[in-house]
């Protein structure tokens, strides 16, 4: 028999992929509250992850072998403007499946993200100490906290900029950028923010291995330290698009509600040493373009 896993945020961009690169090994349970989870391979479930009693009620009656933490509101200048609603989600939830999860000694991962990290140096290590610019940074900082204070065998995977298969929601960054360019529109691109941006395939993938592994933080990420400028340029190749439409810009020219950090690079060795083995992005793009990423 089929392994259960519970994912909450399956209708998300990493949700989706973690999906598919579960699917074949587990047995998929997906929470989502806005939107329906569209996959086959998946059972969906309609649950609001901020009601403790509906969410242990969830847990009790399907008994997952692991739980993935995915679900969040992730948009920063949204998290600025809302941060009691982001709080709910990005804080008391996490805290709510923590306990749960310890009480019945579930495997627990929450997916946290390098923007607990002030930008100040880069390419971060688990122990480096976390300031984040952002309340969607101290959101998720201190849901680490929390997570870890309650369930200490809990690991958190720190996740960077991520890019993957575009069908998987029209609000991913690579999505958009195509698009963009293929609508001949000019797409400008932050020359002075650096992220280890990685595939969404290759995060997935970490985290099944190192699932339930109890190694604490571990940061899942990709080998090169990448500005977005210099992303957009690989994209561009890989899909033999006109790199004429996609400009040069600085972050410091743009006014956003939340603050952005210049550089939150990751260092990756703890997870390399624990068996992780990231593609390069070059070569997960050429996956895609060749329609051979799952």
């Amino acid at each position: 028999m089929k392994r259960k896993l519970l994912l909450t945020g399956a209708s998300g961009f990493l949700g989706y992929h973690i999906l598919r690169v579960f699917s074949a090994d587990w047995e998929i349970y997906g929470i989502s509250h806005s939107k329906a989870v569209d996959f086959t391979d998946a059972t969906a479930i309609r649950c609001d992850i901020t009601n403790y009693i509906e969410l242990g009620n969830f847990i009790d009656d399907i008994e997952p072998d692991a739980v993935i933490h995915a679900a969040a509101i992730s948009d920063a200048n949204f998290c600025q403007q809302n941060p009691d609603l982001s709080y709910n989600v990005n804080v008391d939830a996490s805290k709510n499946l923590a306990g749960i999860c310890c009480d019945f000694q579930i495997p627990f991962a929450f997916i946290s993200t390098d923007l607990v990290f002030d930008g100040k140096k880069g390419m971060y290590t688990e122990e480096d100490e976390k300031s984040p610019l952002s309340i969607y940074g101290e959101q998720k900082s201190l849901a680490e906290d929390e997570v870890l204070g309650i369930y200490p065998d809990a690991t958190v995977f720190r996740v960077p900029l991520m890019f993957g298969f575009p069908g998987a929601s029209t609000g991913n960054y690579l999505y958009k950028l195509i698009n963009q360019v293929k609508k001949r529109e000019a797409a400008t691109l932050f020359n002075d923010e650096y992220r280890s941006v990685c595939g969404a395939k290759t995060i997935s993938r970490g985290v099944m291995q190192l699932l339930g592994q109890s190694q604490g933080i571990i940061h899942l990420a990709g080998n090169e330290r990448l500005s977005r400028y210099d992303f957009g340029m690989r994209v561009v190749n890989s899909f033999s698009l006109d790199k004429e439409f996609i400009q040069e810009g600085s972050q410091k020219e743009i006014k956003n509600a939340a603050p952005r950090p210049a550089d939150v690079s990751l260092n990756i060795n703890k997870a390399i040493n624990l068996g992780f083995l990231p593609l390069r992005v070059d070569e997960e793009l050429l996956q895609i373009v060749n329609g051979k990423y799952f």
